[in-house]
């Protein structure tokens, strides 16, 4: 019988801090994240700008392990972001992450019509640069 590879967040669990305490990473400045995480790209984030940031906590927690998520991400700034990441991030990850930490997924139905109207007012400025496009 042929044994199929991991699938990619199969230990997804084990990638997730046991306490939002430990997560210890930059609150304000820029970030230079090590080419495991950042193989091609932008690899130098200002955590500053959210924009920016949500980007960068994306990648840690799609590409990184334990050690990088504590070492990186900031659990004050995670909770900002938490509500537009958790929208780009993998459905387990998502669902651990909420799982073990309720109070990100409270924070994140406390601002789905905010997020919701955001997602409105991007789709409607694709489509009016699509059509000034033709």
């Amino acid at each position: 019988m042929a044994v199929g590879l991991p699938g990619r967040y199969d230990d997804i669990a084990g990638r997730v801090p046991r306490s939002l305490g430990d997560l210890r990473g930059p609150s304000a400045g820029e970030v230079a994240l090590p080419l495991h995480l950042c193989w091609s790209g932008m690899r130098v984030y200002d955590v500053g700008d959210p924009a920016i940031r949500l980007g960068m906590y994306q990648v840690v927690i799609a590409e990184g392990m334990l050690a990088d998520v504590e070492a990186h991400l900031d659990a004050r700034l995670l909770m900002e972001v938490w509500p537009r990441l958790r929208r780009l991030i993998h459905s387990a990850a998502r669902a651990e992450w909420e799982s073990r930490f309720p109070a990100l997924a409270e924070h994140a139905r406390a601002h789905a019509t905010e997020v919701a109207a955001e997602l409105r007012r991007a789709r409607e400025a694709v489509r009016a640069r699509a059509e000034e496009a033709r």
